[in-house]
């Protein structure tokens, strides 16, 4: 039996370990957005199709430099 480790959790079975991934990447992503949009003013809204980003033209040009590093 193959066991790996991350973050500290030890997993056996690949889809676990999978799903694990997925979410601390999703969550990562969502930290990044919500920081960016924090420190260039734009509004961000989580819904059942994604994030909506709303703010005026140089917020957003700012938003989307910010989020690209």
């Amino acid at each position: 039996m193959l066991k790996l480790t991350y973050k500290g959790r030890t997993f056996t079975n690949g889809r676990a370990l999978a799903g694990a991934m997925t979410r601390d990447f999703n969550q990562e992503m969502e930290r990044r957005i919500r920081n960016a949009a924090s420190a260039t003013g734009v509004r961000v809204r989580k819904t059942h199709k994604g994030f909506e980003i709303e703010g005026e033209a140089n917020s957003m040009t700012r938003f989307n430099n910010r989020l690209g590093r």
